[in-house]
């Protein structure tokens, strides 16, 4: 795979797992917000999920290059 497909398929999966992590952060908001939630005992899982899918975005996304430097 050349290097520019490769960099694109990362930045899809980069805003895929974006999406997924806004999806989570919802959720768990409303597991929050809403007492006795029925997801409460499983907001751990979702905390996780969610740090996980916004890793995954923030390691997958292209950074800028800096001027003079080889990427």
């Amino acid at each position: 795979m050349s290097r520019g497909r490769w960099q694109e398929s990362s930045e899809a999966f980069a805003a895929e797992e974006q999406v997924r992590a806004d999806g989570l952060a919802r959720r768990c908001d409303e597991i929050v917000s809403t007492p006795g939630h029925p997801s409460l005992g499983s907001l751990h899982h979702y905390q996780a999920a969610y740090q996980n899918a916004a890793g995954n975005a923030a390691a997958h996304t292209s950074q800028p290059r800096r001027y003079g430097r080889p990427s």
